[in-house]
């Protein structure tokens, strides 16, 4: 039997399929609305990565909070002394003033006796000895440069680990659960602490019938209608058409991201979406 496809890009012959259904459908130029659900565009759940005894948590769940705000403290006064200490040792360069105040005394004092030793004022053996404690002094400072270097790197190792023991938002959102309270002992076997949902831009998810596939593409603006109480016509931009077909109830999925920036809508709401731009068209 002739395949009247046969000739097409498998793209193509898709399109051509889908086309197809939808001519079987009754042929209507518009596409029918389908049901969706409303989401968080993202949802973070924050762990610690160390052990330790909390020592703040200063949000509430439905707290509002930017990126960078400081949502659960654990106690660091051990971290903090180690801090302090490894910044004064890193800070403190007396050492190697005092080596290079010697450095420079034995070279002027190995100077002196090589001129000595050119009148057979002293002998070989001193001037030998005096170089001998110059690069022995010289070794000396280039080992307290050395520890001072060393002593900055524990500094930073000490600020990192300190900052582990503060958590904080890596999202603008809305705190959705609180699962701590100060005093608890918390470690990072025992689950997240703090969740964020991110909801100035929501991901609208639905499925839409194969039918609806060769009218659509990623980038058409449609409308969201949310249930009630909420309601309205909410614009959204198709961002995800899914490539791979569910053969059980032949429909592909479909995402949309919808700008929420004034944080008028919740997630977790069913819609329907209309196929239509807001304004109709």
């Amino acid at each position: 039997m002739h395949d009247p496809f046969s000739g097409l890009t498998a793209k193509a012959r898709t399109l051509a399929l889908a086309a197809g259904w939808a001519l079987a459908a009754g042929g209507a130029a518009a596409l029918t609305p389908v049901s969706c659900l409303i989401q968080p565009e993202d949802t973070v759940r924050l762990a610690t990565p160390v052990a330790g005894i909390v020592a703040e948590v200063p949000v509430e769940r439905g707290d509002i909070v930017t990126a960078g705000t400081v949502v659960a403290r654990l106690d660091s006064t051990l971290e903090d002394i180690a801090l302090a200490l490894a910044e004064a040792r890193a800070a403190n360069p007396s050492r190697i003033h005092s080596l290079e105040a010697r450095v420079a005394f034995l070279e002027a004092q190995l100077d002196r006796n090589e001129r000595l030793a050119t009148r057979d004022a002293v002998p070989e053996a001193t001037v030998q000895e005096s170089r001998l404690e110059r690069a022995v002094a010289r070794l000396e400072l280039d080992e307290a440069h050395l520890a001072r270097t060393l002593a900055g790197i524990e500094a930073d190792q000490s600020r990192a680990l300190l900052a582990q023991k503060t958590l904080r938002a890596p999202i603008a959102g809305v705190v959705t659960e609180r699962l701590i309270s100060p005093g608890e002992f918390r470690d990072p076997q025992q689950g997240h602490l703090v969740t964020i949902a991110r909801l100035d831009v929501l991901r609208v998810e639905a499925f839409a019938p194969i039918a609806h596939y060769a009218e659509l593409e990623v980038g058409r603006e449609v409308t969201i209608r949310p249930e009630a109480p909420f309601g309205g016509a909410w614009p959204a931009t198709i961002t995800i058409i899914d490539r791979v077909f569910d053969a059980a109830t032949a429909t592909f999925g479909l995402v949309m991201r919808l700008e929420n920036a004034d944080l008028l809508l919740p997630a977790g709401l069913r819609c329907e979406v209309d196929f239509t731009a807001p304004d109709g068209g």
